[in-house]
């Protein structure tokens, strides 16, 4: 028993390094899950059997049906809001009021409130809306595309409400929650603690702030090729403000009206989800109805809202495989492993730096903050609570650790998609945010020991 739960480890180390050395998440995760259900069922046919049941009860459990249902409907509704003209014509309107290099920088952090539900969707949408400004004024490129990128994840993860990471990071947590076999507190409860303690989301901020009065100036590169999945097409129907408005607006007050008023009936780690995949469906419909009486034919609405829901299908597939992964380590006796030789041999203060650390390289190295998430967060809640660290704080130092990745690795989908969206050189506008980004990351580390000693 004792070597199967040295083992327990195993299946996590090697999706780490499968991923870190081939820069392919999917196929490192399904490997450390195959691997992990062999190791439970030495058989021809019973690894295969382990996966099959492993995947269907996590299918089968609602509040991460709810979960992934979310996200998919979300990214249709974003895809449906960029091809409604709604960030074009909302373009148009600001043009006239920037005047200068200053009034970009200041424009792009005065979108935060009609972007910040999605970290893609601000990229794609500031990015859409002050590209020609930022090119009319001569400002860098690379300039932009780091003052858009840094605004982007670290804003996203601090709003608790009607984000795409509320209830990825509440699944998450309710995971880590189960593997430490902990019962009396809400993965949303433990997420709000843990949002003030995203110390490198909140340090990068203000560096990036100040950076508009103090940043080094760069001249722009050569202009980079577009991502095609960046394009945004020309728009399905007449460009209009409220296109863009409307749908932000219903999202946001209905999330915030049916998470109080299914608060006051139930309890339980699924309301969150629920209020929020409530407010999302009715959303939706009131949006094509909304669209449909402009013309948007329904036909076409609907394989455009389809197409948009599908593009996040890779990022479903990561989160199942990661939860699955995350449920046969327990099965394989990881948290016990946790409890019995690494949380008491830990120093407190130090949990919160090291998960900190290992979620910064791990993004670092693969590109993808969601997969590290979803990968450490189950590990990170028993190490917390066997080591007697804050949990919140554990948890905040994994979600803004993968915000680190995100934000400065060269391989990061969000790199490449804010270089991308202002045609700047990559590698220029790699070199121009790195200095500010490891600062920030210095400065949060530091921040994390002392809060680790002081929480």
């Amino acid at each position: 028993m004792d070597k199967l739960i040295w083992l327990s480890i195993l299946p996590a180390l090697m999706t780490i390094a499968l991923a870190i050395w081939s820069k392919k998440i999917i196929p490192s995760l399904l490997a450390g899950f195959v691997v992990g259900c062999y190791l439970l069922r030495p058989t021809l046919m019973g690894g295969f059997e382990a996966a099959a049941e492993n995947v269907v009860k996590l299918l089968s459990d609602q509040s991460n049906l709810q979960v992934l249902l979310f996200l998919y409907l979300f990214s249709g509704l974003i895809f449906l809001m960029k091809r409604s003209g709604g960030i074009q014509a909302f373009s148009h309107r600001i043009d006239k009021w920037i005047k200068n290099e200053r009034g970009v920088f200041y424009t792009l952090w005065a979108l935060i409130p009609f972007t910040f539900i999605d970290c893609g969707f601000r990229i794609v949408g500031a990015g859409s809306i002050l590209d020609s400004v930022a090119t009319k004024h001569k400002v860098s490129r690379e300039r932009m595309a780091f003052m858009l990128n840094n605004t982007a994840s670290p804003i996203v993860e601090l709003v608790p409400i009607a984000t795409t990471f509320v209830g990825f990071n509440v699944a998450n947590i309710t995971q880590g929650l189960k593997m430490a076999n902990i019962t009396d507190q809400s993965a949303y409860s433990i997420l709000l603690h843990a949002i003030p303690l995203e110390f490198f989301s909140i340090v990068v901020l203000l560096v990036t702030f100040l950076s508009i009065y103090f940043g080094r100036r760069v001249e722009s590169g050569a202009k980079a090729e577009m991502d095609m999945n960046m394009k945004v097409d020309d728009p399905a129907i007449e460009p209009r403000i409220v296109n863009l408005l409307i749908p932000l607006i219903a999202v946001i007050s209905l999330s915030v009206y049916f998470f109080w008023s299914l608060s006051k009936v139930e309890t339980g780690p699924s309301d969150m989800n629920k209020a929020m995949l409530v407010a999302l469906i009715i959303s939706i419909s009131f949006t094509s109805v909304l669209y449909f009486l402009q013309k948007y034919d329904l036909k076409r609405m609907t394989s455009d809202f389809i197409a948009g829901a599908n593009n996040i299908i890779p990022i479903l597939i990561i989160l199942t495989v990661a939860w699955s992964l995350a449920s046969v380590s327990q099965e394989l006796g990881l948290s016990t492993l946790i409890k019995q030789q690494l949380g008491g041999s830990m120093p407190a203060w130090s949990i919160a730096l090291s998960l900190f650390a290992l979620a910064s390289a791990v993004t670092y190295f693969i590109g993808a903050g969601w997969a590290a998430s979803s990968l450490i967060m189950p590990f990170a809640i028993p190490l917390a609570l066997s080591g007697g660290a804050s949990i919140p704080l554990c948890v905040a130092a994994v979600i803004t650790g993968g915000t680190f990745g995100d934000v400065s690795s060269p391989v990061a989908g969000m790199t490449n998609m804010a270089s991308n969206v202002f045609h700047a050189d990559h590698s220029k506008y790699l070199k121009y945010a790195s200095p500010y980004n490891f600062i920030a990351a210095a400065i949060s580390a530091v921040i994390f020991v002392i809060a680790g000693i002081l929480l």
